[in-house]
């Protein structure tokens, strides 16, 4: 797809979102050609070449902020996890890690707060939250194994949403933080295909867990889904996140991401409005 440019960021925005603004300028201008393969060939991996052809078109006739959301969701991968892996035919064009070469010598000077987010979203997964509104005490994130509520900062991607709604995202946080900081944000307004998404990531939780080196797994379930939304005929639940919208004033709570349910685990119900 065409390489987008990285749209300025608006005021307000966090320390983790400044970090990410700045490492997808620095990887575009070094490593431009790699980012968009690695968006082709990871961000876009559960889509035909149909359907690829589809959302360029699509997103050609969205607005800058859509086409800059789409990219913001995209780089989010690429940072957390994303790897260049040239062809064999590339000759001695050799594999590596763009968080590798963003962090390690010779990479972007980055301040301490910039950096410290960067470190702590490299490895992060994309999970599949409910969102809810905050009641009680700040539950700290390593809690959420517990099968606690996770507690984020707002997110002006998330404002469209209400009560009850999925969203796929990365919380990141940091030692001493009491709440997280969202990367990526995929939103899915509840619909009549909500069961549909939980189905295919709880599937694909469960086969990662019997497949550890397997590429496939929750992230690209959640992001295929929320990209397919683009498409013509697309699921009602269309990308309703993708507006110019303001973060409000109170935190936001997602529950314990559905996309780590066990067989034996008890399923909590969605929040009440």
């Amino acid at each position: 797809m065409e390489q987008q440019q990285v749209a300025p960021l608006s005021v307000g925005v966090s320390a983790l979102d400044r970090a990410v603004e700045r490492a997808s300028g620095w990887l575009l201008e070094r490593y431009g050609e790699e980012v968009e393969w690695a968006i082709e060939d990871q961000f876009l991996i559960g889509l035909d070449d149909q359907e690829r052809i589809d959302l360029e078109e699509q997103l050609q006739a969205r607005s800058s902020r859509d086409q800059s959301t789409f990219f913001g969701n995209a780089m989010s991968c690429i940072l957390a996890q994303g790897r260049f892996e040239p062809d064999a035919e590339e000759g001695d064009c050799r594999s590596f890690s763009f968080a590798d070469k963003l962090l390690g010598q010779g990479g972007l000077l980055l301040e301490v707060t910039e950096r410290q987010w960067l470190e702590a979203l490299v490895g992060s997964t994309l999970q599949l939250y409910r969102i809810g509104r905050l009641e009680g005490d700040l539950i700290p994130l390593d809690e959420v194994t517990s099968r606690e509520r996770v507690h984020v900062e707002p997110h002006p991607s998330m404002e469209p949403l209400e009560d009850g709604d999925l969203v796929g995202a990365r919380v990141v946080t940091l030692e001493g933080e009491e709440a997280g900081r969202l990367c990526g944000v995929f939103g899915f307004p509840t619909g009549d295909a909500e069961r549909d998404l939980i189905d295919l990531v709880e599937t694909a939780a469960a086969h990662s867990r019997a497949n550890q080196g397997e590429i496939l797994g929750i992230a690209e379930v959640v992001a295929t889904a929320w990209l397919r939304s683009f498409l013509p005929n697309a699921s009602t639940r269309g990308p309703q996140a993708l507006v110019d919208g303001a973060a409000v004033n109170t935190r936001r709570v997602l529950e314990w991401p559905v996309s780590d349910v066990s067989e034996s685990s008890p399923r909590l119900p969605p929040l009440d409005s």
